[in-house]
């Protein structure tokens, strides 16, 4: 391990005095430096820190001061910022956003927290990532002073809001962006993310009174309405006045970190990932099998559709045909109408035109008999008037 290889976590706190040496200890026993920064604490949490100063502590900064000892709102983003500018001004080559409440282990025993980020960073990555385990009481007998690894054995892992925890990152050209995420993960342009988690012990509840404390006094009366609407500090939002803070241990998992160290080694990112992909897979198969499923019992439909069809235009088809046939028959009947209309037709002609001869004669005829009619010898004509008048009648 490099002597120079250095690591900072940066710690933020706010009324932690009943754990905070334990976790500032515990990092300068890794080899971590601490930077600290106090949230208007109104207890003794910075009085305990302040004798670690230059004894692995770098600094405690005091972000805001209680008014009439009463803290100022929890400006979550703004303790990000802060945190993000200190990765930026501070000489270490990685860094951590850690929390008063929680203990960070690296996935082998026999490693420290800072030689096992260094290990990660021999091996090419720039980032890792955390497998948190929220470890909740099980009775009410925890007191400041007490180990509370010792005290509090059982877990649950953390919710999935909270699953993502890439808060351990090495220094790069690019300063990190911690805000964007509520500060669960750290990003920055080429980041590599080293495979196998790390380990998480979260402690966020002590005892009955302090999760009534906390919870219902310096925490939900703190938070910004802006931050909540952004989809910030829901952890504590199913929790009722008058709740039991304490858990029934048949609810929770035994800690026992030799199992927990073997699953993140086989489950680690990469495997999740393929994992991921195959259960993509999978899905896409079963819709696909579904999508040609459906398809079939389409064509079957659509064959029966088919069948009626072609039953229908079979019918049609015998139908013209029929009708055709028809058509023909009375083709025939019609030119035979026809011709003998034809006849007809020149027979009326002739007839006329004999009419029309019939009345050229009467007309000369009548001529005739009017010059007749005319002449001198009328009187002496009586008999030939009277077959006039007689044709005249005709």
């Amino acid at each position: 391990m490099s002597s120079d290889f250095s690591v900072v976590a940066i710690v933020a706190a706010y009324n932690e005095a009943d754990v905070i040496e334990q976790v500032v200890r515990d990092l300068i026993d890794q080899g971590i430096q601490v930077y600290f920064l106090d949230d208007g604490s109104t207890d003794a949490t910075v009085a305990t820190v302040a004798p670690y100063v230059g004894r692995g502590v770098l600094e405690v900064e005091r972000l805001s001061e209680p008014v009439d000892g009463v803290a100022r709102a929890f400006d979550w983003e703004r303790i990000l910022l802060r945190k993000t500018q200190l990765a930026t001004e501070l000489d270490a080559a990685w860094f951590i956003h850690h929390d008063a409440d929680e203990f960070r282990e690296g996935p082998w025993p026999h490693l420290s927290l800072r030689a096992a980020i260094e290990h990660v960073d021999t091996l090419g990555f720039n980032a890792i990532d955390f497998a948190g385990f929220d470890f909740w009481p099980v009775h009410d007998r925890f007191r400041a002073g007490d180990d509370v690894r010792q005290t509090f054995t059982f877990y649950s892992e953390q919710s999935p809001y909270n699953r993502v925890q890439i808060r351990c990152w090495k220094k790069t050209a690019h300063p990190v962006d911690l805000a964007s995420s509520g500060g669960h993960e750290a990003t920055f342009p080429g980041r590599k993310v080293f495979p196998v988690r790390f380990m998480l012990r979260h402690y966020p509840i002590r005892g009955q009174a302090h999760g009534e404390r906390k919870v219902f006094q310096e925490r939900r009366n703190r938070f910004l309405v802006h931050e909540r609407a952004r989809g910030w500090h829901v952890q504590y939002d199913d929790v009722q006045e008058g709740a039991s803070f304490i858990r029934d241990p048949s609810t929770l998992t035994s800690y026992d970190p030799d199992p927990l160290r073997l699953s993140l080694m086989l489950h680690h990112r990469g495997v999740e990932a393929l994992c991921s992909e195959i259960e993509t897979l999978r899905r896409d198969l079963v819709q696909r099998d579904r999508s040609l499923a459906e398809a079939r019992e389409e064509l079957r439909g659509c064959s029966v559709q088919a069948d009626r069809l072609r039953a229908e235009l079979e019918r049609c088809t015998s139908e013209i045909e029929h009708q055709a046939s028809q058509i023909r028959l009375d083709g025939v009947e019609l030119d035979a109408r026809g011709a003998e209309i034809a006849r007809i037709n020149q027979a009326v002609e002739q007839r006329d035109a004999d009419i029309a001869r019939w009345r050229t004669a009467v007309d000369g005829l009548t001529c005739r008999l009017e010059a007749v009619y005319q002449s001198f010898s009328w009187r002496w004509t009586a008999p030939a008037r009277a077959a006039y008048r007689a044709l005249r009648g005709r």
